[in-house]
């Protein structure tokens, strides 16, 4: 076990050789309050949450303890880290999870989605839109040799339109959209594609979610 002193003199760290301190920006983890946007659960039963705190940073947590499985999509949440590296959280068998009464300063999925219009390179978003587009699907090579599944539809809003993309697991999430029906995406990472165009690109914490 360590003890942590942060004095005058800068941070003590008494422990062992197994000691692991994780610090971000000069600070040991400190407690993370969120609202669970979504919740998508891996083959291996580990837990992928986007949530949101009240300034609506947007967290990726891992769930490596199962400590969130008490948890349901739209709660809030306090949540101790073991490790914290800028929007990403770990949580494992050291961390600590415990739910909170809903806390309205801290917004809903409704509240955080953005218009497509308003997408902007490197951000990570939540949108609501319709597909106009029969998903499709196709395997890329890569150099290696490696054939990689690769899924993509083009959707809307009513400020625009923009391609989403899956690639590997994440395109069976997009395999199941049809035509004209109304998604609800979380997680979603924008990049710049073929000649300067932004899209959508699903992430290991990306939810599809039918709206009609």
């Amino acid at each position: 076990m360590s003890i942590l002193k942060n004095g005058n003199q800068g941070l003590e760290i008494h422990g062992n050789d197994s000691t692991i301190i994780q610090i971000e920006g000069g600070k040991e983890a400190e407690p993370v309050i969120a609202r669970i946007l979504s919740i998508t659960t891996t083959e291996s039963g580990k837990n992928m949450i986007l949530g949101v705190d009240n300034k609506k940073n947007i967290y990726n947590i891992t769930d490596f303890s199962n400590s969130t499985s008490i948890c349901n999509e739209g709660d809030v949440i306090e949540c101790m880290p073991s490790k914290v590296y800028g929007n990403s959280v770990t949580l494992d068998n050291n961390s600590f999870v415990r739910k909170l009464e809903n806390d309205e300063s801290i917004p809903s999925l409704s509240q955080i989605r953005t218009k497509i219009n308003e997408v902007k390179v490197d951000g990570n978003y939540c949108i609501e839109s319709i597909v106009l587009k029969i998903p499709e699907r196709r395997e890329i090579q890569t150099k290696s040799g490696e054939s990689i599944l690769l899924s993509e539809m083009f959707v809307e809003d009513d400020t625009g339109q923009i391609w989403v993309k899956g690639w590997r697991n994440q395109a069976r999430l997009i395999d199941k959209c049809e035509l004209g029906e109304i998604i609800s995406i979380t997680g979603v990472n924008a990049k710049s594609g073929l000649e300067g165009r932004i899209e959508l690109t699903l992430t290991a914490f990306s939810k599809i979610t039918k709206k009609n």
